[in-house]
């Protein structure tokens, strides 16, 4: 659902991003870590755990860059 409003609904979506990212990020480190257990390779989920960081990273910076644009802009 949209709030009507594009800069919000663009938070939104970032926040969204951020958690999905974080959430897939922990069960394949969970992954990766029952793969290490049973001593297989686990190089290919790693990787891709590396992915969803710095998919979270990237949403999260761009949250925190537009909020601090926001704000500096703020009345203007």
């Amino acid at each position: 659902m949209t709030s009507g409003n594009p800069v919000q609904d663009r938070l939104d979506e970032l926040d969204d991003q951020e958690a999905s990212a974080r959430l897939l990020l922990e069960r394949t480190l969970r992954l990766a870590g029952r793969m290490l257990d049973h001593q297989r390779d686990s190089g290919p989920v790693l990787r891709l755990a590396v992915r969803f960081h710095r998919r979270a990273e990237h949403a999260a910076t761009e949250l925190d860059d537009t909020i601090a644009y926001l704000e500096r802009n703020n009345g203007r």
